[in-house]
């Protein structure tokens, strides 16, 4: 454990709450992880300090998952030692920010109010409301990769489905309507009401081929870099788009792949009671719709080929691409005059019935898409204007 210095808690004068009244409670920024080679260690993810977590410390803190005062744990906490040794202690621990020192109980009404707006003030801190999970993911991205990242080969750019049935080859979408861009920002908006006709094949064509199509290959070519409309860190690419097809004209129902080098749709399964309630959970509760929808991208993202050179702060990245990845669909449909709306429900673990267990498991789910076709032609969102 860092080092930390001790002192004996001073006690308050004028009658004001003696210091040693406060209680105090584990840091919630605290996760427990093994070092490499090493025992079990304490991260603080907020400041990213770590330190040795022996047994004693982590019994010691399964006592303070609520606030207590020294003297409660002199009482219930079997390593505590008699004297003023657990109020040194729990000063050093809360030094080193492994504890966190709580308000005093009220000892009054005029206390208690003020206790209830310190508690308030607390609640609508910038800060409150992440997990100890989301400070270390945060935290974890800003320092960069491993050094060992980027050693041996590269996992290839293009994924092989295994059991592929039917190979659907898509139109290049170069006749397919377009607008100036400031039109399409401006029209574009979530819309969740769609029309009952299926999605033409070559407007679903031309989103695949303008939002997600490879362009190219980037140098040098071992490193399995690709060029395509949405930026992705260090041109991985880890994002992959699957198909959820209930109504697109010219398809099949299923699930189908989309190969971004060939242009083409892999027909990975039929549609059936299971793909339809993938669909619900995924794409049609989470949008609040009142129908399920013609047809819906599932977005997952082979996680190796971004580890492999952003070892540490991979996870950041991926869902970096997946948010300019999903801006370029979102865009792109509006273009075309598709009606679209993102979900960011996400299974872990994955469970779509497309695929077969040992591809899930190499899988991530990042995010879904609805699309259609508009109940009316999309126009600008009815918004209030901004006071002058």
């Amino acid at each position: 454990m860092d080092d930390t210095t001790a002192h004996d808690a001073p006690g308050a004068p004028n009658g004001a709450p003696d210091h040693d009244a406060r209680p105090y409670r584990r840091n919630p920024d605290l996760l427990l992880e093994w070092a490499d080679g090493g025992g079990p260690v304490l991260v603080d993810c907020g400041s990213w300090r770590k330190f040795a977590a022996k047994p004693v410390l982590v019994d010691l803190l399964n006592h303070l998952d609520r606030p207590h005062t020294a003297d409660q744990l002199q009482d219930r906490w079997r390593e505590s030692a008699p004297g003023g040794d657990v109020r040194r202690l729990l000063d050093r621990l809360a030094a080193a920010g492994i504890l966190r020192r709580c308000a005093p109980p009220p000892t009054d009404a005029a206390d208690a109010a003020d206790t209830e707006d310190a508690a308030e003030g607390a609640a609508k801190d910038p800060g409150a409301g992440w997990t100890a999970y989301e400070r270390a993911v945060h935290a974890r991205s800003g320092p960069g990769p491993d050094a060992a990242a980027g050693r041996g080969p590269p996992p290839p750019a293009r994924l092989h489905h295994p059991g592929v049935d039917a190979v659907v080859a898509l139109p290049d979408g170069a006749d397919a309507p377009s607008r100036p861009l400031v039109d399409v920002l401006a029209a574009r908006r979530s819309v969740r009401g769609y029309a009952p006709d299926p999605v033409p094949l070559p407007l679903l064509a031309a989103l695949l081929a303008r939002a997600a199509r490879v362009r190219g290959h980037l140098a040098p070519r071992a490193y399995q870099q690709t060029q395509r409309p949405a930026p992705s860190g260090g041109a991985r690419h880890s994002l992959e788009v699957h198909l959820v097809a209930r109504a697109v004209a010219g398809l099949a129902p299923g699930a189908y792949h989309y190969d971004p080098f060939a242009h083409a749709l892999h027909r990975l399964a039929p549609w059936t009671d299971d793909l339809a309630a993938f669909q619900q959970r995924t794409v049609t509760d989470p949008a609040l719709l009142d129908h399920a929808p013609p047809a819906s991208l599932c977005l997952t993202a082979v996680a190796a080929r971004t580890t492999w050179k952003y070892e540490g702060m991979a996870l950041s990245l991926i869902y970096r691409d997946t948010g300019c990845l999903m801006q370029t669909l979102s865009l792109t449909a509006t273009d075309l005059g598709l009606a679209s709306c993102l979900t960011g429900r996400m299974e872990a673990p994955f469970t779509a019935p497309f695929l077969p267990p040992s591809l899930r498991a190499h899988l991530s789910h990042v995010g879904n898409m609805a699309l259609g076709l508009p109940t009316s032609p999309l126009a600008a969102p009815d918004v209030t204007p901004l006071d002058p």
